[in-house]
């Protein structure tokens, strides 16, 4: 009589350790248009930073914005992020895409002029331009599952993009 016997291990353990290794792996990839941008694809809801608030120039009166900007997005309790560096505006957008910030508002000149601003969705690159009022109940409303983006490109207009001025 022969008896053939396979062997087999279990392990039971599923610690915080593999569940945030497999959501960092599942999140991760690298845009296809340029080898060098890469993109953590966290769920708004789960991502450490909801928003950036980006000005496109270092203009004190942007500034301001920004800062108005933030402050209410933050005391909406929304991690937000704000890069005021000298960088090329489509750097800082890179630099948001990697640690996985899903929204970006950019302040323009042409917010102080009409009061509106540009927020860019970090998979699609589509931007769309609203009120500022509007931002805060817009991203809050993603990351409560109130809204979704196709939500907001139906009721804002789409702005058109140069890919060359997302690149710089």
């Amino acid at each position: 009589v022969h008896e053939v016997k396979f062997t087999s291990v279990i392990e039971p353990s599923f610690g915080i350790g593999r569940i945030l290794y497999s959501l960092l792996e599942h999140s991760f990839y690298i845009r296809e248009s340029d080898e060098q941008r890469c993109v953590m694809r966290f769920n708004p809801q789960v991502a450490p930073q909801k928003c950036a608030v980006l000005p496109i120039s270092s203009n004190p009166e942007l500034n301001t914005v920004v800062d108005e900007i933030a402050g209410e997005l933050m005391d909406s309790d929304l991690a937000t992020r704000v890069d005021k560096s000298s960088a090329a505006l489509g750097r800082r957008y890179a630099r948001s895409d990697e640690i996985g910030v899903p929204f970006a508002v950019t302040v323009d000149f042409d917010t102080l002029k009409d009061g509106t601003v540009t927020i860019r969705e970090r998979d699609s690159m589509v931007q769309i331009r609203l009120p500022k009022a509007d931002v805060t109940p817009s991203i809050f409303g993603i990351v409560h599952k109130k809204l979704s983006w196709d939500d907001l490109t139906k009721k804002y207009p789409i702005v058109q993009v140069d890919e060359g001025e997302e690149n710089k």
